[in-house]
Order: C-alpha cells, then structure tokens, then sequence
C-alpha cells in the first residue's frame, strides 16, 4: 500500500480523497492555488504545496508543479480526482517517468476513450452500438453529407470535449457551416485540438451510467447503474442509483454491452460507461476513466468505498469479477453557485450563510464565510440521500433541500426545488431534455 498520496486537485473532491486515505492509513498531500490556503481540504491534508496563485492553468493544471511537489513531499502515488488532469495521459506519462503512481489507467487508456470519436470507433469494433453519425470531419462539404447521410437534427462535438464544451445542435443546413467553425475554435480553445465529430440527435432518450472495476489480471467487477438523464447544457444536475427505468432484462443487456467493450481492453482501475437509451436501445457514448462526481450514489446502494477501492486497485489489489447487487435508492443534486439573473453563470462572493441538514449525505469544500473564486467551477455542495425506494428517496431530498440555506452568493437551490417537486420527475417521466424544456416553459 502507499504511504503518501498527492492529491492534485481541490475542494469536495480533495477532501473526499483524503477522508478514504485516512482510512487505509496513508498519509495525504494538498496543492492549492494561493487564493485557496485557507480552504478545508488544505487545512485536513498532512502536507500542503502551494503550486500557483489562482487561475486553474497556473495551479491545478500546472503539471510540473505539481510533479515537484510531490517529489519534494515522499509521496509515492498521485490522485488526480475528477476534472483537472483526470484525463490527461501526458500527466499520467510525466508520474511514471518520475516513479510515482498515478491511480487510473494506463496513459493508453486515458488516451484512447479521451478521445471521444476514438473511443466510439473502437466500441463499434466490438459490436456495441454506437449513435449513427461520422468521425474526423475535415471540411464543411464532408459535414453537410454526413449530416444528410444521418438525418436532422444533428449534434456537432468536439473529440476531445468534456463538461458540455464544444457542443451544438443543428435542426438544418443553414447554421451549419457556422457551427462548424464555431465549434472548431471552442474545441481549439478548450482541449487545445480543433477536431470534431457528428452524431445523430436523439430527441427521445435517457443517459444510464454503468459503475466498473477492472484490476491488473483482467477481472471486472459491475457495481450498478446510474441515471443522469437531468442535465443542463449537458452538465449533469441530479443523478440516481439504479436506473429505475430498467427492465431486468435490459439491466443485464447493458451489463454484457459494459463487459463486451471491456472484454479486450488492458484496463485497470475504476470506470465508468456511458450510454443513452433511446427506442429500447442502448448505444454507447463514452468512458471516463476516472472517478465520477456522482460516485456517491453508487456507493450508497453498493455498501462499496468506491475511492478507497480505486487507490487499492492502484496498488495491486484485485477484485472479484461478477455483478453487485444494490440495495435501495439514492438521489444526488448538484447544488450550484450561480448568478440568479444570469442562468448558469458562476456567482462568486462571501458565503455569508450555508447550512445543511444533518440527514443525508453532503460532500462539499466550503465553509462559512469562504469565498467563491471565478476561477474554478460552480459546485458548492453534492446533496446525496438514499431510501429504500425512489419515492422515500424523493420525499427525504425534498426535506433536504426545504431545510438547506445558502446567503451570500446566488445558487440554482429554487431549481433543485422545482425538479424534485415535479409531477413528471416524481412519475419517473424524464428524458434527456426535461430540463431544458422545463427552464425553456419557466422563461
């Protein structure tokens, strides 16, 4: 097992890491960026390193920074969480060639479902069904055949794009080209990579997340389902363990669709396969090698330490291979700072007030009277409760959220209301673009 971990990144996610390093005794490492030194995750950490002063580009994505801090420090494995360098198999290369652990997969891996028009040609090589649509585009006369090719509406992505960037839909030829370089210049902007993929939009569909586990000898372990079909240009805003909407009959097809992509892949580590579900099919969109936001969910049901397991797989551990069975229902809302007047915007100032319920489950980085950065992201809190059924878990979160007061900065806590009190939501009747239907009807 390792002695000391570095955990390169910040806030909830950080001090979740350093909770399941306490656990298996192993010493932690905080970096931060200068603005945050007083932040919780840097006050519970063993070590600290300052690596930048602010922007996440000069902190948290400072890649020899954080190396030297974790030489200078004797730790022995990195954490990278979610965001950041999560996904980047440079920074995973750069660990190895200075002897450090970086807990996920091998830089091959990282790199091959990063790339996410990649990651859908090789799923179609091993009969899982992907979304129809065409990869590396290079010209707007190769977009407008493919899109003819498929059928409107369209959705133009960036291959290498994550957290709803580089994303548009297209209902006909005329924005087109316009979109294209549009996304073009988002893509080169964002991921440093200007390619581009398209894909048929579905208008009916849900977005079921399968939870995995693969250690060094090829055993693969499936711990549940999610369903993340509630999401706000394309960022997930409430998340569910299981997908309730599943027939046993389709659980299992999607487990063997999770375990045919996974079947010749060198992969170890946690993971997790996306898919939309649409017309009783499921097609494959993506992987994320990495841990999830919204992991608390699964462990709720599962009874696992996902994080924990996750830096023990790192160390060598293996798994035993099958299917978990879950145990009742858990809801996740993402409670957001955002600008009331401008939707989706970043709030930042002085929480002045921010208090939570004692039930439930609240993994959050800040504390009263911090101050919210405009250089990070907006999550403030992750609200996480479990039942034994989806209707209980629904009636616990509403009391949840009636009993969560936030001053200070603006935050979508009206919004979290509004959906779990919904008749549709409660009836299990959502989709892809519920919320986005639901803002469009508020408007």
């Amino acid at each position: 097992m390792f002695k000391r971990v570095l955990i390169a990144n910040r806030g909830e996610v950080a001090l979740r890491i350093i909770r399941a390093c306490r656990k298996l005794k192993i010493e932690t490492v905080a970096i931060y960026a200068k603005v945050e030194e007083h932040s919780r995750f840097v006050q519970a950490a063993d070590f600290t390193y300052c690596v930048g002063p602010d922007t996440a580009q000069s902190s948290y994505l400072n890649r020899e920074g954080i190396l030297m801090a974790a030489l200078l420090s004797g730790a022995d494995a990195i954490h990278p969480g979610y965001g950041f360098l999560a996904e980047d198999a440079l920074f995973a290369e750069m660990c190895a060639e200075c002897d450090l652990t970086f807990i996920g997969p091998k830089p091959a891996m990282i790199r091959l479902m990063a790339d996410k028009a990649a990651a859908k040609n090789y799923a179609k090589t091993q009969g899982v069904p992907i979304i129809p649509g065409a990869s590396a585009i290079t010209s707007v006369e190769q977009l407008k055949q493919a899109a003819q090719a498929v059928g409107y509406p369209v959705m133009l992505k960036a291959s290498l794009g994550g957290g709803g960037k580089g994303m548009r839909v297209i209902y006909n030829e005329v924005h087109l080209q316009q979109k294209y370089h549009l996304i073009q210049e988002e893509a080169q902007q964002n991921f440093l990579n200007d390619a581009i993929y398209l894909e048929k939009y579905l208008t009916v569909a849900r977005h079921i997340e399968v939870q995995i586990l693969k250690d060094h000898v090829g055993n693969l372990q499936i711990i549940g389902d999610r369903e993340c079909s509630l999401q706000l240009n394309h960022q997930k805003v409430v998340e569910e363990s299981p997908a309730t909407i599943l027939q046993p009959q389709q659980r299992q097809q999607l487990y063997d669709l999770a375990k045919r992509l996974l079947a010749k892949l060198d992969y170890c580590g946690l993971g997790t396969l996306e898919f939309l579900f649409a017309n009783q099919q499921f097609y494959f969109l993506e992987m994320n090698t990495r841990l999830q936001v919204e992991h608390g969910v699964t462990e709720l049901t599962s009874g696992i330490d996902l994080v924990t397991t996750q830096i023990k797989l790192a160390a060598g551990q293996v798994v035993h291979p099958g299917i978990l069975s879950f145990n009742g229902h858990a809801i996740e809302v993402r409670l957001n700072a955002q600008a009331a007047a401008k939707q989706h915007l970043l709030a930042t100032g002085k929480l002045t007030q921010l208090r939570f319920p004692a039930t439930g489950r609240i993994d959050t980085g800040y504390q009263k009277d911090d101050i919210i950065q405009p250089y990070y992201d907006a999550l403030l809190a992750k609200l996480i409760v479990s039942d034994t059924t989806r209707k209980r878990a629904i009636a616990k979160m509403q009391q949840t959220l009636r009993q969560t007061h936030v001053a200070g900065v603006g935050t979508n806590l009206a919004t979290l209301k509004q959906i779990l009190n919904s008749p549709a939501y409660n009836a299990n009747q959502i989709d892809i673009h519920f919320l986005e239907q639901m803002e469009g009807a508020v408007q």
